[in-house]
């Protein structure tokens, strides 16, 4: 479902490219806090991590991980801003931070089914069968290729996903400390597209998830 919003809405958009998960991490945080203020208008963050496993704020480490992997293959271990579970990331890993006003979306399920809904259009207009599954990912041929979730931060919604475009994911699972997971790149499923298209495509489904035009910011 797609937030009723007026045309005039804009979404600034950021690509601040491949970095180390404590910047990430550190300019998700800054984001959030500097809309919460006021201080800066509806925003979605492009960028890619640096081999990491993200861990829920509420998480044990070695619940969430197998530290002994994750040191023997150069992966950092960092808490997010968020809830939820692990998450394993890796430079071919297209991320977002999306934060806008939460009176854009009536619930978190809405909000999920109305981005998850735009970011598989997208992917089908780029070759990939590509359906959206509730409550937060986009799957091709049954296999995971994109996860998301949000959560409500006072006058904001945060929503955080990611993109395998290419990415190892037996070591993925190896750094989780899981059995092989039921994931696929989109390099796997078919030719890649030129990533400026697959960013500006991304872009495009959240901002029209949102009523918005793009702003490049």
């Amino acid at each position: 479902m797609t937030a009723s919003v007026t045309p005039a809405a804009r979404l600034r958009v950021l690509d601040t490219g491949l970095a180390d998960a404590r910047r990430n991490v550190a300019l998700s945080a800054a984001l959030i806090e500097a809309h919460g203020r006021g201080e800066v208008p509806d925003t979605l963050r492009l960028h890619r991590y640096e081999k990491c496993v993200l861990i829920g704020r509420s998480q044990e480490v070695a619940a969430a991980v197998d530290p002994e992997a994750c040191r023997r293959r150069g992966a950092a271990i960092v808490r997010r801003v968020s809830g939820g579970g692990a998450v394993a990331m890796a430079p071919g890993i297209l991320a977002w931070d999306l934060v806008a006003a939460r009176g854009r979306w009536g619930s978190l399920d809405e909000a999920a089914a109305g981005i998850g809904g735009g970011v598989a259009a997208a992917l089908r207009e780029l070759g990939f069968a590509a359906e959206f599954r509730a409550p937060g990912e986009v799957a091709v041929g049954g296999r995971k290729v994109a996860g998301f979730g949000g959560a409500f931060e006072g006058p904001s919604l945060l929503h955080q996903g990611s993109l395998l475009v290419e990415a190892d994911t037996a070591e993925m699972a190896e750094l989780l400390g899981l059995p092989p997971l039921p994931v696929a790149t989109l390099a796997e499923l078919g030719p890649l597209p030129e990533a400026g298209a697959l960013a500006g495509a991304l872009a495009a489904a959240i901002a029209g998830a949102l009523g918005a035009e793009v702003v490049a910011g």
